[in-house]
């Protein structure tokens, strides 16, 4: 075991001066600036490398661009191919990792996330959320159910699984009541993607009959709405403004901060910087984009951790990346590398998978 000696940590408890902290290390170390937990990414879709080829355009709602995107690449061909889809989401939770990310929601394909997770070892902490959605290749409840009892013994709180109902008008009616009694009876969580656009909280409410603590993903559409039935939010800057050029504008309006996607238009990293700009830099935003996701999933976050050289008002700001990042006390970042492995490594394998996907599966 080690020390860490900080001379700032900015934690939940606010922020504090001169503090030591114990860690699986082979040495003691310094830091100016340590940020507990890391940041943590309430929503990620690793498998989408296209968002559909008319960039200038923005849309009045969610289904309308599901159903008018025009996509450049075969969506279900590319999820149900395991290995490159595990790729896409081993490049996702790495290049999460170096830009501080201790935890994150993986949506999506639930045996290439899980086999990410799996093959890699050292990653964030990890909710496992596939997709429960009327098309073919994706997850039904049930599926879900059995795959989260066929690996009950791995939901140690460093991976745990949830249910994703990607829609209310993408699941049928039984996919959504299944999943919501579900999660309910075994205690997982349940996040959907509404009010994208369009005011859907009562129809929610109409069909589970109590939609408290239910992850509600963008409410772009009347955020006060879902803040008054008990939705936790997770705010999706980047593609809401992407899409639709406009989001969420009080912090008062949700609880965490989510990439959506993250190798098309960043990590958390990147989701943060766009916070910054819409809200301003605060320890309240840093909150949210940090222990945030945490409490939205129920994850603990004993011994996470990122570190940094550098100004307290950088890291607020999101300037830096961090020089460590440690996830349950143990250092998976150290001096900006990966087993060896720095960032630039980890751009070019994510590049390289985007472009055999769209060698195999591009339209």
């Amino acid at each position: 075991m080690a020390l860490i000696e900080a001379s700032i940590v900015l934690s939940p408890w606010g922020v504090k001066e001169n503090e030591t902290i114990e860690v699986d290390a082979p040495h003691d170390m310094y830091f100016d600036v340590v940020v507990t937990p890391g940041f943590s990414d309430a929503h990620a879709h690793p498998q989408v490398i296209d968002v559909g080829s008319d960039a200038n355009r923005k849309w009045n709602h969610s289904y309308e661009w599901l159903h008018g995107r025009r996509l450049r690449i075969d969506e279900a061909s590319l999820r149900m191919d395991l290995e490159l889809s595990s790729n896409l989401a081993k490049a996702t939770l790495l290049k999460s990792l170096f830009d501080g990310v201790t935890m994150i929601a993986l949506t999506g394909n639930f045996e290439a996330n899980f086999k990410a997770v799996r093959e890699l070892g050292l990653t964030p902490r990890v909710n496992l959320t596939p997709t429960v959605m009327d098309k073919r290749g994706w997850s039904t409840p049930e599926k879900v159910f059995v795959d989260y009892m066929t690996n009950i013994s791995q939901w140690d709180g460093y991976y745990r699984v949830g249910f994703f109902v990607h829609s209310l008008r993408m699941a049928n009616r039984s996919h959504i009541v299944s999943s919501f009694k579900i999660s309910k009876k075994l205690g997982l969580a349940l996040a959907l993607h509404l009010s994208e656009g369009v005011d859907e909280v009562e129809e929610l409410v109409n069909i589970v009959g109590d939609a408290r603590d239910i992850v509600a993903i963008h409410c772009i559409e009347k955020p006060e709405k879902c803040r008054r039935y008990g939705l936790k939010i997770v705010h999706c800057p980047l593609s809401n403004l992407y899409l639709f050029g406009k989001t969420i504008r009080g912090l008062e309006y949700f609880d965490a901060l989510g990439s959506d996607w993250p190798l098309v238009t960043g990590t958390l990293r990147e989701a943060y910087l766009a916070a910054t700009r819409i809200h301003g830099k605060s320890l309240t935003l840093l909150e949210k984009a940090s222990l945030g996701g945490y409490r939205v999933f129920d994850m603990p976050w004993d011994g996470d951790f990122i570190a940094f050289t550098g100004k307290v008002d950088d890291v607020l700001s999101g300037k830096v990346r961090p020089d460590y990042v440690f996830v349950k006390g143990k250092p998976v970042i150290v001096e900006r590398e990966h087993k060896g492995l720095t960032l630039r490594d980890i751009e070019r394998f994510a590049r390289e998978q985007i472009r055999i996907a769209f060698e195999k599966y591009g339209k």
